[in-house]
């Protein structure tokens, strides 16, 4: 006589699945986190009169007080400085540079970077500063 075996229920856990998914989480991550913009930390001087934020069409230059130069968030040499806002100005359709320098970046970068605008074809130039509160 032949007994039939009842199928026991499996105990083990298959983990390739869960592996899977990890991977591909871990991929996603690690590429998107290379896409994202530089964060550019800069503490800006203060001064009393406020001409208002930019409409965003301007060009922007930003200098870190690690000496870094930032054009529209894209990191430049210096040397390269002046080629890479000839091809920004040209696209911008007001030819207007914001310079965003931290208040210890040296003097020295701020005038290379005026002369580097003015050069590039610039037709204005703003620097970018926070204004004090009013206490309003």
């Amino acid at each position: 006589m032949k007994f039939r075996r009842t199928k026991k229920p499996s105990t083990t856990l298959d983990i390739s699945p869960l592996l899977d998914i990890v991977l591909q989480l871990l991929i996603f991550f690690m590429l998107s986190s290379t896409f994202m913009a530089p964060r550019i930390e800069v503490a800006l001087p203060e001064a009393q009169t406020n001409d208002g934020p930019g409409d965003g069409r301007a060009v922007m230059v930003s200098a870190g007080a690690d000496g870094r130069l930032f054009v529209n968030q894209v990191e430049v040499l210096a040397d390269g400085l002046l080629d890479q806002l000839r091809n920004a100005l040209a696209e911008a359709p007001e030819k207007a540079v914001i310079f965003r320098g931290d208040e210890s970046v040296p003097y020295k970068t701020v005038v290379q970077v005026i002369d580097a605008a003015r050069r590039a074809g610039a037709k204005s130039l703003d620097i970018a500063h926070n204004t004090p509160p009013t206490g309003e």
